[in-house]
């Protein structure tokens, strides 16, 4: 099972986004990149018709999911970058809930100045097709694509089994838990689709975020947990946290010890990625400072020393090519959902 939003390049390379596949095998695999350069400072007509420069003020970044997960830990690094190259300051907030659909929806609602972005990732092509909110693509200003990430299922260091195969037997006869960030969250559709694709049955527990979805597995409150891989890579290497495989088409960096899911016999390619917006109906004029700014941000050394540093793959979509994208991933989770029958 593939989505093609995964892909083996995990540079600054360029992939294609395909179309919503529905083939069982085929299901799931790309999460590519495209770039584009250019310079901040531009002067841009906000909404009520007067112009001045963007930003004039604050800016706000929502991050959808609690803090210390990678959408928030990500989110504050471009945050750090852009500050130091605009003439205002950017602050991170956290607003949970909802798989994520209470902190995109509040930045969708926003007025569209430019002083509001937001943090997306699969979820905004899942919300319509699970029923958890009315928000889709067609809802958001895109930006910018800046990185993607292969799911991994981590377990407890001395749990009962280590491998693939040892879990797998033990969910033959027990009901494992297995703890996500959020019914509907990519997570939950990686996990669901890794169960359906190893022919197990599992009990999916929603929590407000990657991060107490991994506490939750440290403190014995679940089995397991999916979660993207460079978000446990450190308490992986350094415990408390043993990962099983991860759902990709080659060993990861981040992970240099654990093996695909592949090469245990499931055959399951599939992740997240992450990409900021700004609410509908933006000036094209503050969308394209905007852009400026974050190609800037993209190629600054204070953001690329901080995905090098934590293992976060650098991978990049311009707004056009990211449109496109997210159309072709709600077609995509549209055919996942109704596949394997998944409700919120």
């Amino acid at each position: 099972m593939t989505d093609d939003s995964i892909s083996a390049s995990a540079g600054d390379s360029q992939a294609g986004t395909g179309g919503g596949v529905v083939n069982r095998r085929n299901v799931l695999k790309a999460l590519g990149g495209a770039g584009l350069v250019a310079t901040a400072g531009c002067v841009s007509q906000l909404s009520g018709g007067s112009n001045q420069e963007w930003p004039s003020r604050q800016v706000e970044v929502v991050s959808p999911w609690s803090a210390g997960g990678g959408a928030d830990r990500t989110s504050r690094a471009v945050a750090d970058a852009a500050e130091s190259n605009t003439d205002v300051s950017w602050n991170v907030s956290n607003q949970t809930g909802g798989s994520g659909s209470v902190g995109m929806s509040a930045v969708a609602n926003a007025e569209p100045t430019g002083h509001t972005l937001g943090c997306t990732a699969p979820e905004i092509c899942l919300f319509q097709h699970l029923g958890i909110a009315d928000l889709g693509p067609d809802d958001i200003t895109p930006i910018m694509q800046y990185t993607q990430m292969p799911a991994a299922i981590v377990v407890r260091q001395n749990s009962d089994y280590t491998t693939v195969d040892e879990f797998l037997s033990y969910a033959e006869n027990n009901k494992v838990q297995m703890a996500n960030s959020g019914i509907g969250s990519s997570w939950h559709m990686a996990g669901a689709a890794w169960a359906s694709e190893a022919g197990i049955d599992v009990q999916h527990v929603a929590y407000e975020g990657a991060a107490p979805a991994i506490t939750a597995t440290v403190n014995g409150e679940a089995d397991c947990a999916t979660v993207g891989a460079v978000e446990v890579a450190s308490q992986v290497r350094d415990g408390p946290l043993t990962a099983l495989g991860v759902m990709y088409d080659e060993q990861l960096e981040s992970l240099p010890n654990t093996p695909t899911m592949q090469s245990q016999g499931v055959d399951i390619v599939i992740g997240s990625w992450l990409a900021h917006f700004a609410p509908p109906d933006l000036p094209e004029e503050v969308q394209q400072s905007i852009v400026e700014t974050y190609n800037t941000v993209y190629e600054s050394e204070s953001f690329r020393t901080f995905m090098e540093n934590n293992n976060f793959m650098r991978v990049k979509r311009g707004p056009e090519e990211l449109q496109q994208f997210l159309d072709d991933r709600y077609e995509f989770y549209g055919n996942l959902v109704e596949e394997l029958n998944i409700q919120a």
